[in-house]
């Protein structure tokens, strides 16, 4: 079910909304602004499936989250990359798709504004600097869903946990994060006990804190010790391209 929109009304160009659209100059995002939608999302709630027609680009604002997700034809699914205020989803047809390449849902529930494929195909033909902004931020997610496959095959279920609630609190501005046992297991492709088991670890080092539903994380410095490297090489390429 797609995000259900709020009553339509002027987006403002601010320091708490996506900080993609921050970085456009005001005469070019006083062209767009007027095609960009609020909407609200849920936790959980889908926003395409794979193989969907693409018809919106959503730009998260602060405090929301987005996860991309392959899926296999059993029904199982892995978190792939993820999107915050850093950036937007739905970029395939800027690509010359028309098809989302995965599962996008809403990990942290919040707001966005979205605009249709149509409009923002018209303003990155008018736009060399708003086509330019949006492709460093797509070669940026490429980095991330490949570290992201190399991460899954190598490393730990611990080091894959530190470096994921890493890159949830880089696109937050809080050390609680809203997340299930359930959830964190499907995001990370393995099963609840692993989870249990390797969150129960780092609670017991002191580096979080886990309660039902709620991920706390106590000391940042030493989860950023416990992350594999491929943390450090993804947020390094997103500051290279001038994303975050």
């Amino acid at each position: 079910m797609a995000p259900s929109p709020k009553r339509r009304s002027t987006v403002r160009q601010d320091s708490h909304q996506n900080r993609l659209l921050a970085q456009l100059s005001p005469e070019v995002y006083r062209k767009i602004a007027l095609d960009l939608e609020p909407v609200s999302v849920q936790m959980g709630q889908v926003i395409s499936e794979v193989g969907d027609r693409v018809k919106h680009l959503y730009f998260p604002s602060k405090n929301t989250m987005l996860s991309l997700l392959c899926t296999s034809a059993e029904a199982n699914a892995v978190e792939v990359g993820v999107t915050g205020w850093e950036g937007f989803v739905g970029f395939a047809p800027l690509l010359g798709a028309e098809t989302s390449p995965h599962q996008v849902i809403a990990q942290i529930p919040g707001a966005a504004v979205r605009i249709s494929v149509r409009a923002a195909q018209k303003f990155v033909r008018e736009s060399p600097d708003l086509h330019s902004l949006l492709l460093r931020y797509v070669q940026a997610v490429i980095v991330q869903i490949s570290q992201t496959a190399l991460c899954n095959r190598i490393h730990s279920v611990e080091e894959r946990l530190a470096r994921w609630a890493l890159v949830n609190q880089d696109r937050t501005d809080h050390h609680q994060l809203p997340l299930t046992h359930e959830f964190l297991a499907r995001m990370l492709g393995v099963n609840r006990s692993t989870v249990s088991l390797t969150a129960a670890t780092l609670q017991r080092a002191g580096v979080v804190r886990y309660t039902r539903g709620k991920f706390t994380i106590l000391d940042r410095k030493r989860l950023e010790e416990v992350a594999c490297d491929c943390y450090r090489v993804v947020s390094e390429q997103y500051k290279r391209l001038n994303i975050i």
